[in-house]
Protein backbone atom coordinates (compact mmCIF):
# COMPACT_ATOMS: atom_id res chain seq x y z
CA UNK A 1 0.00 0.00 0.00
CA UNK A 2 1.29 3.54 -0.71
CA UNK A 3 2.68 5.55 2.19
CA UNK A 4 2.61 9.37 2.20
CA UNK A 5 5.96 11.12 2.03
CA UNK A 6 7.16 12.17 5.48
CA UNK A 7 8.15 15.66 6.60
CA UNK A 8 11.44 16.57 8.27
CA UNK A 9 10.98 16.76 12.02
CA UNK A 10 12.02 19.90 13.93
CA UNK A 11 13.36 17.66 16.70
CA UNK A 12 15.87 16.17 14.23
CA UNK A 13 17.24 19.54 13.07
CA UNK A 14 21.03 19.52 12.79
CA UNK A 15 21.24 15.74 13.21
CA UNK A 16 22.19 14.69 9.68
CA UNK A 17 24.42 16.32 7.06
CA UNK A 18 25.37 15.51 3.49
CA UNK A 19 29.13 15.32 3.08
CA UNK A 20 31.17 17.96 1.31
CA UNK A 21 31.93 18.10 -2.37
CA UNK A 22 35.63 17.57 -2.98
CA UNK A 23 37.87 20.18 -4.55
CA UNK A 24 39.97 17.72 -6.56
CA UNK A 25 42.78 20.22 -7.04
CA UNK A 26 43.18 20.33 -3.26
CA UNK A 27 43.43 16.54 -2.85
CA UNK A 28 46.89 15.16 -2.22
CA UNK A 29 48.24 11.60 -1.87
CA UNK A 30 49.11 10.26 1.60
CA UNK A 31 52.88 10.30 0.99
CA UNK A 32 52.79 13.98 0.08
CA UNK A 33 50.70 14.68 3.19
CA UNK A 34 53.29 12.84 5.30
CA UNK A 35 56.08 14.98 3.84
CA UNK A 36 54.11 18.15 4.49
CA UNK A 37 53.34 17.10 8.06
CA UNK A 38 57.02 16.46 8.67
CA UNK A 39 58.08 19.87 7.37
CA UNK A 40 58.24 22.97 9.56
CA UNK A 41 57.46 26.39 8.14
CA UNK A 42 59.55 29.56 8.63
CA UNK A 43 56.99 30.87 11.16
CA UNK A 44 57.33 27.65 13.17
CA UNK A 45 53.77 26.41 12.65
CA UNK A 46 52.90 22.91 11.49
CA UNK A 47 51.23 22.14 8.18
CA UNK A 48 48.74 20.12 10.24
CA UNK A 49 46.91 23.46 10.58
CA UNK A 50 45.95 23.37 6.90
CA UNK A 51 45.67 19.65 6.10
CA UNK A 52 42.53 17.61 6.73
CA UNK A 53 41.65 13.97 6.30
CA UNK A 54 38.68 13.24 4.08
CA UNK A 55 36.60 10.04 3.98
CA UNK A 56 35.09 8.79 0.73
CA UNK A 57 32.95 5.72 0.05
CA UNK A 58 32.95 5.25 -3.70
CA UNK A 59 33.13 1.57 -2.72
CA UNK A 60 30.48 1.27 0.06
CA UNK A 61 32.23 -1.78 1.51
CA UNK A 62 35.58 -0.06 1.90
CA UNK A 63 35.68 3.66 2.74
CA UNK A 64 39.01 5.30 1.96
CA UNK A 65 40.76 8.18 3.74
CA UNK A 66 42.33 10.89 1.57
CA UNK A 67 44.12 14.13 2.39
CA UNK A 68 43.01 17.64 1.52
CA UNK A 69 44.76 21.01 1.58
CA UNK A 70 42.20 23.00 3.53
CA UNK A 71 42.97 26.57 4.55
CA UNK A 72 40.58 27.89 7.25
CA UNK A 73 37.94 30.37 6.09
CA UNK A 74 39.42 33.25 8.09
CA UNK A 75 42.93 32.92 6.63
CA UNK A 76 44.17 35.61 4.24
CA UNK A 77 46.55 35.00 1.35
CA UNK A 78 49.67 36.20 3.14
CA UNK A 79 49.04 34.00 6.17
CA UNK A 80 48.22 31.04 3.92
CA UNK A 81 51.46 31.54 1.97
CA UNK A 82 53.46 31.02 5.17
CA UNK A 83 52.42 27.36 4.99
CA UNK A 84 54.81 27.08 2.11
CA UNK A 85 54.52 23.55 0.77
CA UNK A 86 50.69 23.27 0.89
CA UNK A 87 50.29 26.80 -0.52
CA UNK A 88 52.62 26.24 -3.48
CA UNK A 89 51.19 22.77 -4.18
CA UNK A 90 47.69 24.25 -4.35
CA UNK A 91 48.90 27.11 -6.53
CA UNK A 92 50.48 24.70 -9.01
CA UNK A 93 47.41 22.44 -9.08
CA UNK A 94 44.83 25.23 -9.46
CA UNK A 95 46.52 27.80 -11.70
CA UNK A 96 44.38 30.40 -9.86
CA UNK A 97 41.80 32.41 -11.76
CA UNK A 98 39.40 33.46 -8.97
CA UNK A 99 39.53 35.68 -5.91
CA UNK A 100 40.53 33.96 -2.67
CA UNK A 101 41.59 30.98 -4.75
CA UNK A 102 43.33 29.26 -1.80
CA UNK A 103 40.04 28.84 0.09
CA UNK A 104 38.04 25.62 -0.13
CA UNK A 105 34.81 26.69 -1.91
CA UNK A 106 33.00 23.55 -0.75
CA UNK A 107 33.75 23.78 2.99
CA UNK A 108 30.48 23.28 4.89
CA UNK A 109 30.86 25.20 8.14
CA UNK A 110 27.61 23.84 9.60
CA UNK A 111 28.77 20.27 9.03
CA UNK A 112 32.20 20.97 10.48
CA UNK A 113 30.81 22.75 13.53
CA UNK A 114 28.39 19.88 14.23
CA UNK A 115 31.13 17.25 13.98
CA UNK A 116 33.58 19.30 16.07
CA UNK A 117 31.26 18.92 19.08
CA UNK A 118 31.75 15.13 19.02
CA UNK A 119 34.68 12.76 19.38
CA UNK A 120 33.27 10.59 16.60
CA UNK A 121 30.27 10.50 14.29
CA UNK A 122 28.24 8.01 12.29
CA UNK A 123 28.22 7.89 8.50
CA UNK A 124 26.78 5.66 5.81
CA UNK A 125 27.44 5.61 2.06
CA UNK A 126 24.64 7.56 0.39
CA UNK A 127 23.93 4.72 -2.03
CA UNK A 128 23.97 1.88 0.54
CA UNK A 129 20.91 -0.35 0.71
CA UNK A 130 20.35 -0.96 3.57
CA UNK A 131 22.41 1.80 5.22
CA UNK A 132 25.81 0.71 6.52
CA UNK A 133 26.70 2.85 9.54
CA UNK A 134 30.37 3.30 10.42
CA UNK A 135 32.20 5.36 13.01
CA UNK A 136 34.64 8.09 11.95
CA UNK A 137 36.81 10.37 14.06
CA UNK A 138 35.35 13.87 14.14
CA UNK A 139 38.54 15.31 12.60
CA UNK A 140 37.80 13.40 9.37
CA UNK A 141 35.55 15.23 6.90
CA UNK A 142 32.96 13.10 5.05
CA UNK A 143 32.74 13.76 1.32
CA UNK A 144 29.52 13.75 -0.68
CA UNK A 145 29.49 9.96 -1.06
CA UNK A 146 28.66 9.84 2.66
CA UNK A 147 25.80 10.93 4.89
CA UNK A 148 26.92 11.96 8.38
CA UNK A 149 24.95 11.86 11.63
CA UNK A 150 26.43 14.14 14.28
CA UNK A 151 26.00 11.82 17.26
CA UNK A 152 28.56 9.71 19.07
CA UNK A 153 26.38 7.45 21.25
CA UNK A 154 25.64 3.74 20.83
CA UNK A 155 21.90 4.29 21.30
CA UNK A 156 21.66 6.37 18.10
CA UNK A 157 23.84 3.80 16.33
CA UNK A 158 21.48 1.05 17.44
CA UNK A 159 18.32 2.87 16.37
CA UNK A 160 19.71 3.63 12.91
CA UNK A 161 21.06 0.08 12.47
CA UNK A 162 17.82 -1.70 13.39
CA UNK A 163 15.12 -2.97 11.06
CA UNK A 164 12.55 -0.14 11.54
CA UNK A 165 14.99 2.46 10.22
CA UNK A 166 16.12 0.15 7.39
CA UNK A 167 12.48 -0.16 6.27
CA UNK A 168 12.02 3.63 6.49
CA UNK A 169 15.25 4.21 4.53
CA UNK A 170 14.24 1.82 1.78
CA UNK A 171 10.90 3.59 1.40
CA UNK A 172 11.98 7.23 1.57
CA UNK A 173 15.72 7.55 0.87
CA UNK A 174 16.96 8.85 -2.48
CA UNK A 175 20.11 10.48 -3.79
CA UNK A 176 18.01 13.52 -4.71
CA UNK A 177 16.93 14.02 -1.07
CA UNK A 178 19.78 12.28 0.80
CA UNK A 179 19.02 13.64 4.27
CA UNK A 180 15.23 13.10 4.27
CA UNK A 181 15.14 9.56 5.65
CA UNK A 182 17.08 10.60 8.77
CA UNK A 183 15.56 14.08 9.11
CA UNK A 184 12.06 12.65 9.05
CA UNK A 185 12.65 9.53 11.12
CA UNK A 186 10.80 9.50 14.48
CA UNK A 187 13.14 8.13 17.13
CA UNK A 188 11.53 6.45 20.16
CA UNK A 189 11.86 9.90 21.80
CA UNK A 190 13.34 13.14 20.39
CA UNK A 191 17.11 12.70 19.91
CA UNK A 192 17.87 15.96 21.69
CA UNK A 193 16.33 14.73 24.96
CA UNK A 194 18.92 15.10 27.71
CA UNK A 195 19.92 12.08 29.76
CA UNK A 196 18.57 13.70 32.92
CA UNK A 197 15.18 14.14 31.22
CA UNK A 198 14.71 10.44 30.38
CA UNK A 199 12.22 8.39 32.35
CA UNK A 200 13.47 5.29 34.14
CA UNK A 201 11.89 3.13 31.43
CA UNK A 202 13.53 5.15 28.65
CA UNK A 203 16.88 4.86 30.40
CA UNK A 204 16.49 1.07 30.53
CA UNK A 205 15.59 0.94 26.83
CA UNK A 206 18.52 3.19 25.99
CA UNK A 207 20.95 0.85 27.75
CA UNK A 208 19.35 -2.21 26.13
CA UNK A 209 19.68 -0.77 22.61
CA UNK A 210 23.28 0.34 23.22
CA UNK A 211 24.20 -3.09 24.60
CA UNK A 212 22.52 -4.83 21.66
CA UNK A 213 24.37 -2.83 18.97
CA UNK A 214 27.66 -3.51 20.71
CA UNK A 215 26.86 -7.23 20.79
CA UNK A 216 26.47 -7.33 17.00
CA UNK A 217 23.37 -9.57 17.16
CA UNK A 218 20.64 -8.21 14.80
CA UNK A 219 17.78 -10.12 16.43
CA UNK A 220 18.65 -8.80 19.88
CA UNK A 221 18.98 -5.29 18.48
CA UNK A 222 15.63 -5.41 16.65
CA UNK A 223 13.89 -6.69 19.78
CA UNK A 224 15.47 -3.95 21.94
CA UNK A 225 14.48 -1.21 19.47
CA UNK A 226 10.90 -2.54 19.17
CA UNK A 227 10.66 -2.52 22.97
CA UNK A 228 11.87 1.09 23.06
CA UNK A 229 8.90 1.99 20.83
CA UNK A 230 6.54 -0.20 22.86
CA UNK A 231 5.87 -2.48 19.87
CA UNK A 232 5.77 -6.26 19.44
CA UNK A 233 9.15 -7.72 18.56
CA UNK A 234 8.64 -8.41 14.84
CA UNK A 235 5.99 -6.31 13.03
CA UNK A 236 5.85 -6.62 9.24
CA UNK A 237 7.17 -3.85 6.97
CA UNK A 238 3.78 -2.25 6.25
CA UNK A 239 2.94 -2.15 9.95
CA UNK A 240 6.29 -0.50 10.68
CA UNK A 241 5.74 2.13 8.01
CA UNK A 242 2.22 2.88 9.25
CA UNK A 243 3.36 3.26 12.85
CA UNK A 244 6.43 5.33 11.98
CA UNK A 245 4.32 7.47 9.64
CA UNK A 246 1.84 8.15 12.41
CA UNK A 247 4.66 9.20 14.72
CA UNK A 248 6.14 11.43 12.02
CA UNK A 249 2.82 13.21 11.46
CA UNK A 250 2.13 13.57 15.20
CA UNK A 251 5.52 15.08 15.96
CA UNK A 252 5.65 17.23 12.84
CA UNK A 253 2.30 18.89 13.47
Amino acid sequence: MPHPAPRPLPENAGLVHAGERVALTASIPPKMAERMLGTRNPHGKSNADVLRRLATATDPRRPVIHWLIDFPAHMGEHEASLYEHPFHQLFRAMRPTRDRWWMNPHADERLRAALAKRERYLATPVGAEPPVWMWFESSIIPDDTLLAVARDDDFTHGILSARPFAVWWRQFHSRRTPTLAVNSYPFPWPPGTGLNALTAAQEEHRHAVAKAIRSGDPETLNAAVAAAYGWPADPDDDTLLVRLGELNRARGS
